[in-house]
């Protein structure tokens, strides 16, 4: 149980004493006896009263601000925890030192009408991928490609990848994420 719950809980949980109630109004005459309370005068008995309330009330108040304080900044804290979690930080994978990793090629194919490629160039890939030529020394200008072409990422080191693309060479690339759907427009309504 987190912290702050459980210290409501127990707050909730204690025994509701009144305010205005002096301490030994509130004991049973057994209690008051045992105690020795009934050789008190009654401004010993008031002063008593008025100890125990000051004493109560500054740990009602204790408790009270601990509580708040415990309570905002748990609220604080999962508010930030919140507002920083983007998308980018859900897809993070931490990986402890010595994990293998292990890549494989993809196959797919570039759809016409392709030209050339310099560093900048976005791939849209069969697949929805998308994949960015990164390196300036990666360029290609040939014949235009007019039919679907073969294409292959391949794993490099230290976490890099390489498309290689049939019949026009291959380029150092990072992938960028998935081409959004489009959106099917809606089927006109006969009259």
């Amino acid at each position: 149980m987190k912290p702050g719950i459980a210290l409501i809980l127990a707050l909730a949980c204690l025994p509701a004493v009144r305010a205005d109630e002096p301490f030994t109004k509130g004991l049973s005459q057994a209690d008051f006896e045992a105690a020795g309370l009934g050789k008190l005068t009654p401004g010993e008995l008031a002063r008593l009263d008025a100890l125990v309330g000051s004493r109560q009330a500054g740990a009602v108040a204790k408790t009270r601000d601990e509580t708040a304080r415990v309570v905002t900044e748990k609220v604080k804290a999962e508010a930030l925890r919140q507002q920083s979690e983007g998308i980018v930080d859900r897809m993070k994978v931490i990986l402890k030192p010595g994990t293998r990793i292990e890549y494989t090629s993809l196959d797919a194919e570039i759809a016409p009408p392709f030209r050339e490629w310099e560093k900048g160039t976005v791939f849209h890939l069969s697949n929805g991928q998308l994949w960015v030529a990164t390196d300036a020394d990666d360029v290609y200008f040939g014949p235009p490609i007019k039919k679907p072409a073969h294409v292959k990422i391949i794993p490099g080191s230290m976490g890099s990848f390489f498309i290689d693309i049939e019949g026009c060479g291959r380029a150092r690339v990072k992938f960028l994420g998935m081409a959004p759907v489009p959106k099917p427009s809606p089927a006109p309504q006969g009259n």
